[in-house]
């Protein structure tokens, strides 16, 4: 018998094959993330289920590293968005962008690291991720592709511009930025499955989500600045950071800071969560910390490939 998803939450991933069709259609999304150990958000459950971005979560699928990957994103994609009661427009344009994202990972599947004694993968395989997350003054649903290689055929990250109008391949980054309108991109990352975080890369797109959609525990003000702190510091310990992380609280808890490594410092103060980037400080609602967690991530892996680390500036200009 599989576990459930309470049970999973309170053990450690263990090793697993990435499924074949056939399982899939045997243990079904929740059987399948509780046996791979999905990861957990800030309400420290292990999301199983696509239900779980309408709650302020995020929902994270591991993909098959084959050709049935694309179709696995479109049902994963759209069983997430339907969840949050989006219109049938936006949820088919999410679909077929999530789809394409996903074909494109099929490039890295060399990279995915087995071991000899398992009867499967261990990590590094493909991964699509879906959550809400405030950007420009409002909430919108994110879509994530990672695949474990780092870097990009051909040396530089590919530009829609690239492909020529009647080219029989390549397009995949075209459809993508029309129907996103713009709002796609990419950044280094570590995976979320696996017994260990594979380093490797995200392409993502956005789509805009209106108010009435977005789950009250986003939009409400009752997040507290030590409550955003813990849950970050889960959030980023369960992507390998557990040994430099270091959290101070204030005697009335009114400001929590975590120091995630050198130059890298998080304060979560009123309703807010300020910390330096390469661009300045960035600001994000308490609640929104699925999205800072993966930023940070982002900007580790950016710091560990060569960028220099941003210089401690005052903390509110």
């Amino acid at each position: 018998m599989l576990p459930s998803p309470l049970a999973a939450s309170q053990t450690a991933p263990e090793p697993s094959a990435i499924p074949d069709a056939a399982d899939r259609r045997r243990g079904g999304s929740a059987a399948l993330g509780a046996r791979r150990g999905a990861p957990e958000g800030p309400d420290d459950a292990r999301p199983s289920d696509p239900s779980v971005v309408a709650a302020g979560g995020c929902y994270a699928w591991p993909l098959p590293a084959d050709a049935t990957c694309a179709s696995e994103a479109r049902t994963a994609f759209r069983a997430a968005a339907t969840s949050l009661g989006l219109a049938r427009d936006l949820v088919h344009d999410g679909v077929t962008m999530a789809s394409e994202l996903a074909a494109n990972t099929l490039h890295a599947r060399d990279n995915i690291q087995f071991d000899a004694t398992a009867p499967g993968a261990v990590a590094g395989g493909p991964e699509l991720w879906i959550y809400l997350r405030w950007a420009g003054g409002g909430w919108e649903l994110a879509c994530k592709v990672f695949d474990s290689m780092r870097g990009w055929r051909g040396g530089r990250a590919p530009q829609p511009t690239d492909t020529v109008p009647d080219a029989l391949s390549g397009r995949g980054l075209q459809v993508v930025d029309g129907l996103s309108g713009g709002r796609w991109g990419h950044h280094l990352t570590r995976s979320r499955f696996g017994c260990w975080k594979v380093p490797g890369k995200v392409v993502w797109f956005a789509l805009p989500v209106p108010d009435e959609a977005v789950p009250a525990r986003l939009r409400g003000a009752g997040t507290a600045p030590a409550s955003a702190a813990r849950a970050l510091e889960r959030m980023l310990a369960r992507r390998g950071f557990g040994e430099g992380l270091l959290r101070v609280e204030d005697h009335g808890a009114t400001m929590s800071v975590l120091s995630v490594r050198y130059g890298i410092t998080l304060w979560c103060q009123g309703a807010e969560v300020r910390w330096l980037a390469w661009e300045g400080y960035r600001h994000h609602p308490l609640a929104d910390v699925e999205e800072v967690a993966k930023q940070v991530v982002a900007v580790c892996e950016e710091i560990d490939d060569g960028r220099p680390v941003a210089e401690p500036g005052p903390l509110f200009e």
